[in-house]
């Protein structure tokens, strides 16, 4: 049974964003919950929008120098007193039903996480190939009750599960995948909820998209190495754009291996086609192929670069 909620919001400089994530929040169906809002080192008016919605939320607010996403959560986490602890971006929006179908998730006593699902907020190819790619994502993982990983911007966590584990991650990890299966490794389930939707901006342009994915990829090596029985096919299978790389600088001096090269890429294009046309609406194949790459091409990148560095 569900005994007390609270929702945290780590901010930084997100005065363009965090009062309509705010106003999503004060239209929840399900609103008895505490709101703890961490501002990270603002410098722009975050605090003042969030400051005029303190009458309509159960609010605590902390300040704290400029420290980081993963530090700011956990500094939400440490000053929240619910049994559920709900954690959300400042530039996500909510559906109103968003806490309420997260929440029916802990009426099972075993489940120590549930994860919403993300959606692409904007406009433009990009966002279009990220809309297809999520919508993939979610309708491949739909069917099952326990997955292995949530992400930690559209999640909640029973405090007792969390606190077994010892908390969020370390700031040198992926941290959605850290805490999942730490749970999952002390025997609670982490389930995802398909109902429970927000919106989120993903990045805009190719090099963003590569920038946010290289970064993740640095910190992956991080939590593969903790994690070594969590390493599989599905991680060496994100090398495939990379090796593509390598193929073609061979076959610059051996055109033998321009087979491999053409063989591939039609190999990838047919398997990324299939699955979009069999699990989502959406026919804009070749701009989610094209970011897909960009996403796996980066990732692999920043996987080597973080098992070359040694701080």
């Amino acid at each position: 049974m569900v005994k007390s909620v609270s929702v945290i919001i780590n901010a930084y400089n997100e005065e363009e964003d965090i009062g309509d994530c705010l106003e999503s929040l004060s239209e929840q169906t399900y609103d008895d919950f505490e709101l703890v809002v961490v501002d990270d080192g603002s410098t722009d008016d975050t605090m003042e929008i969030v400051e005029s919605y303190r009458d309509k939320f159960d609010m605590k607010t902390h300040r704290t120098e400029h420290v980081g996403l993963k530090k700011a959560r956990k500094k939400g986490v440490k000053r929240a007193s619910g049994d559920i602890v709900i954690t959300i971006d400042a530039d996500e929006i909510l559906e109103p039903d968003f806490i309420e179908k997260t929440l029916r998730g802990f009426e099972d006593d075993e489940v120590g996480a549930v994860g919403g699902v993300l959606r692409s907020e904007g406009e433009g190819w990009i966002t279009e190939a990220y809309g297809a790619l999520n919508e993939m994502f979610y309708k491949l993982r739909a069917g099952d009750e326990e997955v292995d990983w949530i992400q930690g911007g559209c999640s909640a966590y029973r405090r007792e599960a969390l606190e077994e584990v010892g908390g969020l991650a370390k700031e040198k990890v992926s941290a959605d995948k850290d805490v999942s299966w730490k749970l999952k490794d002390a025997g609670w389930k982490v389930v995802l909820s398909t109902g429970a939707v927000a919106y989120h901006r993903d990045p805009q342009t190719p090099g963003s998209v590569m920038g946010r994915e290289y970064d993740i990829g640095v910190r992956e090596y991080s939590l593969i190495s903790q994690h070594k029985n969590r390493f599989s096919w599905k991680e060496l299978s994100r090398f495939f754009p990379l090796s593509i790389f390598l193929f073609l600088g061979l076959s610059l001096l051996h055109v033998y291996f321009l087979g491999f090269i053409l063989l591939g890429l039609v190999g990838s294009f047919g398997m990324v086609t299939y699955l979009l046309v069999r699990h989502t609406d959406r026919r804009n194949v070749v701009q989610a192929w094209v970011v897909l790459n960009l996403i796996n091409l980066a990732w692999s990148v920043g996987f080597l670069k973080g098992s070359f560095s040694f701080d």
